[in-house]
């Protein structure tokens, strides 16, 4: 049963206006809700297999992790978790084949994947219980479990009236590409144009999205279907 505290938690990043600040709540709530000191939220794109770390939270200091990007084929206890969409617990072995960008030192991590549907969106990697890797136990993995559940559900839907926004193909190709965690150059190099013309092309998107960057402009393009 989903406690109170959790559902007006939710209902808070519900009313947040701006993406980011969800994606902030988000986390946040990793450590607020849940007798944890720290946690990493992270993007994951199916169709290339990339993580993308967004944003981290140790002893209450949140921190932008947007410069880590992993395969997550070449980490398949996480790519595991994804793909069963459940909770996988990396024991101070297991995490040993972490990156150490990605796991603080923690000795040891709990893995969520973070979903909507089938569509999996990212994942959290949450550690450092007050009573260590022992106070883990099956009640407190079925609350988290439906606090991501619940997250998928907010971070891929939002409250704002449906809007019909027409892209042309290139921006289409831009912000898929972009949802892949492609750089400028990279799609550039890829799409046989200069870098400045990808960045009008980017800028154009954005505006007619109406969105302030550009994380918020990917998740309005999957949410609306733009780009899958």
């Amino acid at each position: 049963m989903v406690s109170p505290e959790l559902n007006m938690y939710i209902d808070r990043i519900k009313e947040t206006t701006f993406y980011e600040e969800k994606l902030v709540l988000a986390v946040r709530g990793f450590v607020d809700l849940f007798p944890f000191m720290g946690a990493i939220l992270c993007n994951y794109s199916t169709l290339s297999q990339m993580g993308e770390g967004l944003w981290s939270i140790l002893d209450q200091e949140l921190c932008s992790i947007r410069d880590i990007r992993v395969d997550m084929r070449n980490m398949p206890l996480i790519q595991h978790a994804i793909r069963e969409q459940r909770a996988v617990l990396l024991d101070s072995e297991a995490i040993r084949q972490i990156p150490p960008n990605l796991v603080y030192g923690a000795p040891y991590a709990l893995i969520l994947p973070i979903s909507y549907g089938s569509n999996v969106l990212g994942y959290a990697g949450i550690s450092w219980h007050q009573d260590g890797c022992s106070g883990i136990n099956h009640q407190l993995i079925q609350s988290l479990s439906a606090y991501c559940a619940m997250l998928g559900k907010v971070l891929a839907t939002d409250s704002l009236p449906p809007k019909t926004v027409k892209l042309s193909r290139r921006e289409v190709e831009v912000m898929q590409r972009m949802s892949w965690g492609e750089s400028v150059k990279e799609m550039a190099d890829w799409m046989g144009i200069s870098e400045f013309t990808v960045q009008d092309y980017i800028k154009s998107a954005l505006k007619k999205l109406g969105v302030q960057n550009r994380a918020q402009g990917v998740a309005d393009a999957i949410r609306q279907r733009i780009i899958c």
